[in-house]
């Protein structure tokens, strides 16, 4: 098994920042990636900032703080993505490492997408399962949370190149070499299009992966349309439709809700950067 995680041991810890949170609407601001050995020795890194040819929202500005006016003169995602691609290089060689994998593969399979350019044939290994694994003891498994509980520096988080640093040092911490038939690999790819959400719901793929609690507006059900608060389990497609199979905190039991008939959902990231909303009509317009 260890041949899919490259013979010669080699990884790219990578990390993105974002306009947002949907692969289908938002941008690519900034991408890092650190290539190291399985012994640790850092080979070489790669680092840029990205022009989302769009304004920054603030609630991504406060998470990332990078302004409209520090990424309107850098290079575009077309322009920049050939370079990552090669130093990406063989994918036969190296595995790619993110922490909340789903979102950056999906991030990255999308902008390549947009770019006409060919989607490496490479996985991109979570780390997120890993510290779930190995630290059970941790009620959240976010970067800056697992780097405290490690005693690793997490200054500089929610930067690209600092998170890649995060990831290159849990990884390495945990062993995640010895984790490798355990964990869960990604391709890049619109995660939209993999699973057949509707437009503009790709980020439930994202809470799906931290199990965030949810608050969303339902339409049918024997409720009717009402407020419900959920801890998402997994997203299943059954009969062309895709569901959401949840934990209701009302019933206090586990219950499918059709993705299509959730009018608005709620959640606050793991960034805490405020409560983010979703309304299924803005996000099918």
């Amino acid at each position: 098994m260890q041949e899919e995680f490259g013979p010669l041991g080699q990884y790219i810890a990578f990390d993105l920042e974002t306009t947002g949170l949907s692969a289908a609407m938002d941008r690519i601001v900034e991408i890092a990636a650190i290539r190291f050995l399985e012994t640790g020795q850092e080979i070489a890194r790669y680092q840029t900032l990205v022009n989302p040819e769009r304004p920054v929202p603030p609630g991504a500005y406060a998470v990332h703080g990078l302004s409209d006016e520090l990424l309107c003169h850098a290079p575009t995602a077309r322009e920049i993505l050939p370079a990552f691609l090669a130093f990406i290089g063989d994918a036969r060689s190296t595995s790619l490492l993110a922490h909340n994998g789903a979102f950056d593969a999906g991030f990255l399979g999308t902008e390549l997408q947009r770019a006409g350019l060919p989607i490496p044939d490479c996985k991109v290994i979570d780390t997120l399962p890993l510290s779930r694994m190995r630290l059970p003891m941790l009620a959240r498994h976010r970067l800056e949370t697992i780097a405290r509980h490690l005693g690793l520096d997490s200054s500089g988080a929610h930067r690209a190149m600092a998170d890649s640093l995060l990831v290159k040092q849990i990884w390495l911490r945990l062993e995640g070499s010895r984790q490798a038939d355990a964990l869960i690999a990604f391709k890049m790819f619109d995660a939209r299009e993999r699973i057949g959400l509707p437009v503009g719901w790709a980020v439930l793929e994202q809470v799906v992966a931290r199990g965030s609690v949810l608050q969303i507006e339902y339409e049918g059900g024997t409720r009717g349309t009402a407020l419900r608060s959920v801890t998402p389990r997994r997203l299943e497609s059954r009969g062309g439709c895709v569901f959401l199979v949840a934990l209701c905190h009302i019933d206090s039991m586990e219950k499918s809700f059709r993705v299509d008939r959730i009018r608005t959902l709620e959640f606050t990231p793991e960034t805490g950067a405020g409560i983010v909303r979703v309304d299924r009509q803005a996000a099918e317009s």
